[in-house]
C-alpha cells in the first residue's frame, strides 16, 4: 500500500469516527432527511450548498434536480438536517439566552385556577408590596365588550388581581407604558407579548429609541409566550353563532392543541376547539413571528412544558433572577428547580415558531368557469332582486381596498378587491350601483365564500346601457355577516371638464 493510499485511509476512519459519533449523538432525534425535505427543500429555501450531501454516506447531490437524493437507506440520524444551514436546532436559537429557568406556581389564594401558574400576576403583586414599582402595564377584558383586550395602567395589588387572566388578542400596550411614562410614573412592569416586548427593547436599544433618550424610567419587561393571537372580530362572532354567550364565559385557556372556554371556572369548558380549526381567525402577523418565549424579555413566563396549573418561567437578565428568587423566599411564588421544565416540549413549539416563516405562500386564486361543474363557486354575481340586510358599523378598521378603472372598450368598470384587516373575511357581500340624481338603477351583488388576508379579487361592474358607456356616479358597498358594513363609498364616473 503506497503512502498516499495510507493517508487516505486513515482519512477515511477519521470521518467515518466522526460520522459514527454525530449519529451516536443524534440516535433517536425526530430530526432527518425528511424533515429536510419538507421543511427546507420543498418551501425553497435551500441554498443549494451541497452540505446535507457531503456530510451523509446515503446521500449525494441530484445537479439536474439542485436537491439532495438518497443513494441508501435513511436511518433518520439527522446528521443532514443538523449541518444545514437554513435549519434551527441551537437551543438558544430556538428560546433564546437565559440565566436560569424554573417551573413556578402562585401562592396567593385569589389568584389560584386564574390562568395556568397565576405567576404574572403573583409577580406583580410582590412588586407592589415591596415597592419595586409604581405602576404595572397589564390587559384586561373591556367591562362594555366582553374579551376585547384594554391595555391598562394599575398601581395596585388589588388591581393586579383583577386583572388576571389570559385574552388571546393583540393589545397595544406600549400606548399604555407612554401614558405611563407621562403620568411621570418611574418604575414600571410592563406585561406583554413577544411583538410588545420587542418594541419597547427596540425603544431602549434602538438609536434613535423613545425611552433611550428622551424619557427617564426603569422598565421590568415580563414577557409571555405566545404561539397565535385572534382578531376579536371575526373569532368572538364566531363563537356567538356557534352558540357561546360570551358575557358568560369567565375563562379561556389553549393547552394540547386546543382552545377551551368556560362558564365555571372550576368546572369542565363548555366548549373546546382545536386550534387549527381556528386557524383562519388568528393574525395574519402572526404567521412572520418567529419569537415563541419572548427572548427579549427579562422575565418570560408561559405555561408549556410546565404541566397543569404550573407555568415555566426564564429568568434573562440579573435584575429578572434576583426578583424571581425574592419573591419565592417571601412566599409569593413556589419555584422548582431547572430540571423540572419539559424543555422538550417547549424547544418542539418554540421550533414550530421559527420555521414558519418558511413555510408562508402567497396564496394565489383562479376562478374557471365549468358548465358541469356543481360545486358551489367561490364567487357569485348576479343583479339584485331585494335590499341587503345591513347591520350597523361595528368595526372602525380599514377591512379593505379598492381600486379602480374604467375600461371603455370592454364598456366596464374593473374592480380589484383587497382584504386590508388581516384575518379571513367569510361571506363578503359587494353590491354596486349606478346612481341617478338620487335613485338606484343597475344594481349588482357580488358574494365571496371567503377573501383572505392580503388576497385580492377582481370584478367587473357593466357600464353599458343600450349599447353605449354611461360614465357617471357609482357607489359601492361591502358587507359581511358577523362585522355588518365595512366599505360604502360613492365614485363619480363622468369625464373630467
Amino acid at each position: 500500500m503506497t503512502e498516499n493510499e495510507v493517508n487516505q485511509e486513515q482519512a477515511s476512519e477519521k470521518y467515518k469516527y466522526s460520522f459514527d459519533y454525530i449519529q451516536h449523538k443524534l440516535e433517536g432525534k425526530k430530526d432527518s432527511f425528511g424533515m429536510l425535505m419538507k421543511e427546507i427543500v420543498r418551501t425553497g429555501i435551500c441554498t443549494q450548498c451541497g452540505t446535507c450531501a457531503a456530510v451523509c454516506p446515503v446521500l449525494e447531490w441530484d445537479h439536474l434536480a439542485g436537491e439532495p437524493k438518497l443513494i441508501g437507506k435513511c436511518t433518520g440520524c439527522g446528521i443532514c438536517y443538523n449541518q444545514c444551514p437554513r435549519t434551527i436546532t441551537d437551543p438558544h436559537q430556538l428560546i433564546g439566552e437565559f440565566k436560569s429557568g424554573y417551573v413556578a406556581n402562585t401562592n396567593i389564594p385569589e389568584v389560584i385556577g386564574y390562568q395556568d401558574g397565576g405567576t404574572v400576576t403573583s409577580l406583580i403583586c410582590y412588586l407592589f408590596d415591596e415597592h419595586l414599582i409604581d405602576a404595572a402595564i397589564v390587559t384586561m377584558k373591556d367591562p362594555k365588550n366582553p374579551w376585547h383586550p384594554v391595555p391598562q395602567i394599575i398601581t395596585s395589588k388589588d388591581d393586579a388581581i383583577k386583572a388576571a387572566g389570559s385574552i388571546y388578542c393583540h393589545s397595544q400596550t406600549v400606548d399604555a407604558l407612554m401614558e405611563a411614562v407621562r403620568q411621570d410614573y418611574r418604575s414600571i412592569a410592563f406585561v406583554g407579548t413577544p411583538c410588545n416586548i420587542d418594541a419597547v427593547n427596540k425603544m431602549f436599544s434602538s438609536p434613535a429609541g423613545m425611552l433611550k433618550y428622551f424619557m427617564r424610567a426603569h422598565i421590568l419587561t415580563i414577557g409571555l409566550f405566545c404561539m397565535d393571537s385572534f382578531s376579536p372580530e371575526a373569532l368572538y362572532p364566531y363563537f356567538k353563532k356557534d352558540g357561546i354567550d360570551l358575557e358568560k364565559v369567565v375563562k379561556m385557556d389553549i393547552n394540547k392543541g386546543k382552545f377551551h372556554l368556560y362558564y365555571d371556572e372550576d368546572g369542565e369548558p363548555v366548549k373546546s376547539y382545536t386550534i387549527k380549526s381556528l386557524d383562519k381567525f388568528k393574525s395574519s402577523s402572526c404567521n412572520f413571528c418567529t419569537d415563541l418565549t419572548s427572548e427579549n424579555a427579562d422575565i418570560s413566563v408561559g405555561s408549556v412544558g410546565s404541566g397543569p396549573n404550573k407555568n415555566t418561567v426564564f429568568a434573562r437578565t440579573g435584575i429578572g433572577a434576583e426578583l424571581l428568587e425574592d419573591a419565592a423566599k417571601k412566599g409569593y411564588l413556589t419555584i422548582e428547580p431547572f430540571d423540572a421544565i419539559n424543555l422538550n416540549a417547549v424547544f418542539f413549539l418554540a421550533k414550530l415558531k421559527k420555521v414558519a416563516q418558511y413555510n408562508i405562500q402567497k396564496r394565489k386564486v383562479f376562478i374557471v368557469r365549468d358548465v358541469e361543474e356543481e360545486e358551489e363557486p367561490k364567487i357569485e354575481t348576479k343583479k339584485e332582486e331585494k335590499e341587503l340586510d345591513i347591520k350597523p358599523i361595528i368595526d372602525s378598521r380599514r377591512a379593505i381596498s379598492l381600486k379602480k378603472e374604467v375600461n371603455e372598450e370592454a364598456k366596464t368598470l374593473e374592480l380589484s378587491i383587497t382584504n386590508t384587516i388581516g384575518f379571513i373575511l367569510e361571506d363578503l357581500k359587494i353590491r354596486i350601483a349606478s346612481i341617478d340624481e338620487v335613485f338606484e338603477k343597475n344594481v349588482w351583488v357580488t358574494k365571496i365564500t371567503e377573501l383572505f388576508p392580503y388576497e385580492s379579487i377582481e370584478i367587473d361592474y357593466p357600464l353599458e346601457e343600450d349599447g353605449e358607456l354611461q360614465l357617471g356616479k357609482v357607489l359601492i358597498e361591502a358587507s359581511t355577516e358577523s362585522i355588518g358594513k365595512i366599505y360604502s363609498k360613492t365614485y363619480d364616473l363622468s369625464p373630467k371638464k
